[in-house]
């Protein structure tokens, strides 16, 4: 699928609206939650076509094991708990790129790719399923 339309459609699906929702909420305008969106989705696609090639960002296993521990302690078991840690690796990701896109610090980066992601992934489960 072409990136831009899987982006217009993710912010006119419901997943969209619900994340921007989720950013306005935290203060953000509407404008700058639909650019952080924008390119959250396009992380996930470019992330979707280099997962073959395993370029997984700047801290990948930071981002896998720390998911990964987390579901383990709270008792998600192995299977759930990789899948999980693979969200770590797309959440870190769409937080570098929000950062060097948006010039945001690393700490609000990283607040909005944990609160957009889980709607980029669901979007992406549905579309993909």
């Amino acid at each position: 699928m072409d990136m831009q339309q899987l982006v217009s459609e993710f912010l006119s699906s419901e997943h969209g609206a619900q994340a921007t929702q989720a950013l306005t909420d935290q203060g953000f305008s509407t404008e700058d939650s639909q650019q952080m969106l924008s390119t959250a989705a396009e992380t996930a696609h470019a992330h979707a076509e280099e997962q073959n090639e395993g370029l997984l960002g700047d801290h990948p296993g930071k981002s896998f094991f720390a998911a990964f521990a987390a579901g383990l302690v709270r008792g998600d078991g192995f299977l759930k708990s990789m899948e999980e840690g693979g969200e770590g690796i797309l959440t870190g990701r769409i937080a570098e790129s929000i950062a060097a896109r948006m010039g945001l610090d690393t700490g609000t980066a990283s607040t909005v790719a944990a609160a957009a992601t889980p709607y980029v992934v669901s979007f992406l489960r549905e579309k993909l399923a």
